[in-house]
Order: C-alpha cells, then structure tokens, then sequence
C-alpha cells in the first residue's frame, strides 16, 4: 500500500517581516511547488560545437517565483497583509506546511523562504466561480527545509 499523504489541510503562513509572526493565509486553493531553484548557466558554445550548444554552470542558484491562488475572504488577515506586503515591497518570509505527519503527535514537512511579494495581488472574478484573491512570491535565498516528524 502506498504511504502517500493527502495534500488537503496544507497550509500557507505569511509574516509582515524576516523573522516575524506568521499568520496563516485563508482558503489556499492552489499552492504551487516551492523548491525548484535553478543553477544559471552560461553558453560557452563555440564553432568547435558538435551540432548543440555547451553550457556550464555559472554555480549560483536562481530560487523560484511562484504564484499562489485563494478563495478571496475580504476580512482574512494573511490575505490583508499579503496585500499589504505587495504595496510596501518589504522582505518577507513565507512558509508552507504540509500534512505529512509521520504521527499523531508529529509535525508536519515545513519550507521557509525569504522574499518579497512581487506585485499587488489580484481580486478576480470568474464566471460560476468564487472570486480568487492571487499572488507572486519571489524567493530570495536557500529554502528552510524541515522533514516531517
């Protein structure tokens, strides 16, 4: 059998600054990957190139940005100081925790990254669907990485 966890009750944190109180922002409906840095690369391809071009790494890491989508609540507080955020350009933390826990007693798998909302978010209608509150976060740094327990 198959120890795959369900991914319902995973939870996004925000905090008004690096090292701040998180508070949970309400009613995620789309919560995307947050790991997926990237090692630049530069071209060194050359005419002695055998029909591809040859890279090598430029050996700094790229961290992600990464866009997330909520039911849009007007009195949640994570999503008032997301707004917040996106207007003040502050650096921040945001936190992902998982439910994963390996028991009752446990913790769930937790990702801590720096950065900064990276525009103001969007109130968007749509047809026969509740209204969505959506954001970009810029990731600054290495993740913060806690397995499950």
């Amino acid at each position: 059998m198959s120890k795959a966890k369900n991914s319902l009750l995973a939870a996004i944190f925000i905090a008004t600054g690096v090292g701040a109180e998180f508070v949970k922002v309400g009613e995620m409906t789309d919560i995307p990957g947050m790991m997926g840095d990237k090692v630049g690369r530069i071209d060194v391809s050359s005419f002695d190139s055998a029909g591809y071009k040859d890279y090598i790494s430029d050996g700094l890491k790229d961290a992600p940005e990464f866009s997330l989508k909520c039911n849009y609540i007007a009195d949640d507080l994570g999503q008032l100081r997301v707004s917040a955020l996106g207007t003040t350009n502050e650096n921040t933390q945001i936190k992902l925790v998982l439910n994963d826990k390996l028991t009752a007693l446990g913790t769930g798998t937790t990702i801590i990254r720096d950065g900064y909302v990276s525009a103001n978010p969007n109130i968007v209608p749509g047809k026969g669907a509740a209204l969505s509150f959506e954001f970009s976060f810029q990731s600054s740094g290495a993740p913060d990485f806690t397995a499950a327990t």
